[in-house]
């Protein structure tokens, strides 16, 4: 039942998650606060489908190559769209390709990493 749960808690979480990504991107809001890091905005992309792409993981029991590969073709989807839906129909934002190539990035590394921790959890549960 709790393993039933846990696939459960990160469903909703990634559906929550799917819908904060399109609020906040997709949102005008003119006057953020400024945070003084170099690129700060690209770091906030990469994080977005960094965490995009383990959660949609993380959502069903049974994990396969075939299903990781729809979640990052999802993540790069949703994020050209996102770039493009910007530049179309809010005021204060605009495309900015290198906000798909953070996106790409948090996505692929997202993958990977879930990708080797399943590969040794896996071997260490057979051994």
């Amino acid at each position: 039942m709790q393993h039933l749960l846990g696939h459960n808690f990160f469903k909703i979480s990634a559906i929550f998650w799917t819908l904060l990504i399109f609020y906040l991107c997709l949102n005008d809001v003119p006057s953020l606060p400024s945070i003084p890091i170099d690129n700060i905005d690209k770091i906030i992309h990469f994080i977005f489908y960094f965490v995009f792409v383990f959660l949609w993981i993380k959502s069903i029991k049974h994990i396969s190559l075939r299903y990781f590969l729809i979640v990052l073709f999802m993540a790069l989807c949703l994020g050209i769209s996102i770039e493009f839906l910007q530049e179309k129909f809010t005021k204060n934002r605009v495309f900015d390709r290198y906000d798909i190539v953070a996106n790409a990035l948090g996505a692929i590394t997202s993958l990977f990493i879930v990708k080797f921790y399943n590969a040794i959890q896996n071997k260490n549960i057979s051994h």
